[in-house]
């Protein structure tokens, strides 16, 4: 059916309602489907059938060459049939991919999904796992989930496992919306880009990381040295390598941090604990306390976080503090995969 608001705003708004099946499939399968066919074409809009959504590109080529959408929505995405997580996360990767080439600039992909399909209101890591993980392979696309809204349809839900059968989602279900992004940039507006606004907070993926960092005295030996050893005014000892004054400020690190990571993702730390390093007999609880130990939260505010670039940024970060101390040895683990700011 078409919408009051369609309606009134023909002129507009050019809608294209696709369907996967055939119209021939369409018409002997859903029985009001050519009353809203009619509809739909009756008040300046167009349907197409047999549209792939993970292949739309081939269902527009050669029919529309020159079509730039400024919205791709799929309600209720779902694997043909009964089917485990892994085929619905594929499906909604490989529908991703296929959009971001038919977008224009700025241009955004709506998915509706229960809530137990997205995700975002997840408290657990089981919670989160559980899902369908829209907000990761959207990242993996060039998409940011830039809004989270409440979604309850107002049409007749008729398409439960092809069949003209009824299904039920008007509770707890949500508008994933995607924004196509580019370097943080929305569009060229001549002047090096139009930057989004950052995401609420509240919908904000982040990763997190342990970082290492070296003191040139240990801990429990800097009563020993006189302020005279540390040249600090530029946060280094012997004006070369960080002084424990700068590495055990949080402020300093946070930062070097925030200046190797990109404009549009931000970062928080927490000084975890001093560590000991192993002395000459490779014994531990001898050693001396000189390793710091942070951890480390990046966020994405206004380009998507994912696990490859989280792990260059934390590189970088690791190459700056290798740069700058001694001693200091690299993160044992990867960073954490990349979870919805709700779990934190």
């Amino acid at each position: 059916m078409v919408s009051k608001e369609l309606k009134q705003t023909r002129s507009q708004v050019k809608l294209i309602a696709s369907v996967l099946e055939s119209e021939r499939e369409h018409n002997q399968v859903y029985k009001d489907s050519m009353k809203n066919i009619e509809q739909i074409r009756q008040n300046g809009h167009d349907v197409m059938f047999e549209v792939d959504a993970t292949k739309l590109q081939d269902s527009f080529a050669g029919r529309r060459n020159d079509i730039m959408l400024d919205r791709i929505q799929w309600n209720f995405p779902h694997w043909r049939g009964k089917t485990n997580h892994r085929r619905n996360r594929k499906l909604l990767s490989d529908f991703f991919s296929s959009s971001k080439n038919l977008l224009s600039s700025g241009g955004q992909v709506h998915v509706a999904l229960r809530n137990h399909q997205g995700g975002m209101k997840a408290t657990t890591n089981t919670e989160w796992r559980g899902s369908w993980l829209p907000a990761v392979y959207a990242g993996e696309n060039g998409f940011l989930q830039s809004h989270l809204l409440p979604y309850r349809p107002e049409y007749k839900l008729s398409a439960y496992q092809f069949r003209d059968r009824p299904f039920f989602a008007q509770k707890e279900s949500y508008m994933h919306i995607f924004t196509k992004i580019g370097n943080g940039c929305l569009e060229d507006d001549g002047e090096g880009g139009r930057w989004m606004e950052a995401v609420p907070k509240d919908i904000q993926m982040y990763s997190y990381f342990t970082l290492f960092i070296s003191l040139p005295i240990a801990a429990n030996d800097m009563e020993k040295y006189s302020e005279r050893h540390c040249s600090c005014s530029n946060g280094t000892v012997s004006g070369d390598l960080w002084s424990n004054q700068y590495i055990l400020d949080t402020n300093f690190v946070l930062d070097m941090i925030q200046r190797k990571v990109p404009d549009g993702i931000r970062a928080e730390i927490k000084q975890w604990r001093v560590l000991r390093e192993k002395d000459s007999t490779k014994e531990l609880q001898f050693g001396k306390w000189k390793v710091v130990e942070y951890q480390v939260v990046v966020f994405g505010e206004t380009i998507p976080l994912t696990m490859e670039y989280v792990e260059r940024y934390k590189n970088m970060i690791e190459d700056e503090v290798d740069r700058n101390t001694v001693g200091t040895r690299r993160g044992a683990w990867n960073a954490s995969h990349v979870l919805p700011v709700s779990i934190l």
